[in-house]
């Protein structure tokens, strides 16, 4: 028999010890599982309960991407473990992630795929594969989770429409909250109004750019940030806090080798690429010394992840935080004390300025890339790179946070 492969999503479902029982629970009934992390926003949390070996963080895949990898490797009993914030929200998550792999894939006769939902203790029947097998295999699931109700899928639907004449295309998305955060690609572009009383929100897009969101604000600075987007295929959050469980233990992973001789810094806007670049130290010959991060939730969440590699930052914020990361509530420069990594630095800038002088150091320092070697002794490569960043920014400083002093120093 081919294992289950359990697709995990998100943080809470590792932080509430979800996925070690369901993972316990199916090895008890003698099911091989294979496990994998579906999106980003979990993989702390794998460090954290110390699961990094039993629950596979090394791809950046999104969910629906699991699932076609789970495919091309012969798993094709799919299980996604998940805890929605409410049983709405999980209904709503897994036809998303369903749809996305049809969409991509179109092979929806060839997997099964169930979804265990803990936020409402429901299992998910939303296909099973035309065989005795899997039909026996889906008999033992829910006998070994009795305390969840089996609940029949809702039929899949379209959320996406596109109007040829104005050449606009509408993206809705349901189970929103009032002021939640709308996230794409780990940038806020927008929060949901305050007066949204049917849960849901409409994108609408010209020429891959958001233009509008009905039922919300568009934060148009921060699509900036955004190359051309997918409507139709984009993975879209929403949410208060990336993180709304709170770990047992901080974990640690030194992926860093000591006997690596060579150091290179490295250029973040968003954080969708960090883990990619971490995992990478496992196999290239050289290991990161410094993360440049532009932007307060960039800078924030990345200093949440890196101080658990022991990788230094060099954070360049201007004090406009959409409050992604519980903890940072004001925008204050004393917050970003809790984020920060050993031998660490946050630079704060006058406002509407990060952006403008991450241009600048990714230009003049980074050479237009993302990546630049660091020779030599590391700690004075750091205070080199740290005070050419400050030159560029200087007349834009108001502030600088040191993990080393531990307090705000006024510049």
């Amino acid at each position: 028999m081919n294992p289950i492969g359990l697709l995990i999503h998100g943080p809470e479902v590792i932080d509430e010890g979800e996925a070690e029982e369901t993972i316990e629970t199916l090895k008890g009934a003698g099911f091989k599982v294979e496990a994998a992390l579906g999106g980003i926003t979990g993989k702390t949390a794998v460090i954290d309960a110390g699961m990094r070996h039993v629950i596979d963080i090394s791809k950046d895949l999104k969910p629906s991407e699991v699932m076609e990898d789970f495919l091309k490797r012969g798993v094709d009993f799919i299980l996604l473990v998940n805890h929605a914030k409410t049983e709405e929200s999980g209904f709503i998550f897994g036809e998303g992630v369903l749809r996305n792999f049809i969409d991509r894939v179109g092979a929806k006769d060839n997997l099964s795929f169930v979804q265990l939902e803990y936020s409402s203790r429901i299992i998910i029947r939303w296909l099973l594969k035309p065989e005795p097998m899997h039909e026996t295999i889906y008999r033992k699931v829910t006998g070994v989770f009795r305390g969840f109700e089996a609940r029949k899928p809702p039929e899949l639907k379209s959320r996406y429409k596109k109007d040829t004449h104005s050449n606009l295309v509408y993206r809705e998305i349901r189970g929103v909250h009032p002021d939640e955060k709308i996230v794409v690609d780990g940038v806020v572009i927008g929060m949901s109004s305050r007066e949204n009383k049917d849960n849901r929100i409409t994108l609408v897009a010209k020429e891959g750019k958001v233009v509008k969101i009905i039922g919300g604000t568009l934060i148009k600075h921060n699509l900036e940030k955004l190359p051309p987007l997918d409507l139709e295929k984009e993975m879209i959050k929403t949410a208060s806090v990336i993180r709304r469980t709170k770990p047992k233990k901080i974990g640690t992973d030194e992926v860093s080798r000591k006997g690596k001789g060579k150091k290179k810094a490295c250029f973040f806007y968003t954080v969708e690429h960090l883990f990619p670049k971490l995992e990478a130290m496992y196999t290239e010959d050289a290991d990161i010394a410094v993360a440049v991060t532009i932007g307060d939730d960039t800078t924030s969440i990345a200093g949440d992840i890196l101080k658990r590699f022991g990788i230094r930052m060099i954070g360049i914020t201007d004090g406009d935080a959409d409050g992604l990361i519980a903890g940072i509530e004001s925008g204050a420069l004393w917050e970003y004390e809790k984020f920060l990594p050993p031998d660490s630095v946050i630079i704060r800038l006058k406002p509407e300025s990060d952006d403008i002088i991450g241009k600048k150091v990714k230009e003049e320092i980074f050479r237009g890339g993302e990546e630049i070697e660091l020779d030599g002794d590391v700690e004075k490569q750091f205070e080199d790179l740290k005070q050419r960043i400050l030159d560029l920014a200087e007349e834009d400083i108001i502030g600088v946070l040191s993990s080393t002093t531990a307090k705000d120093e006024v510049v």
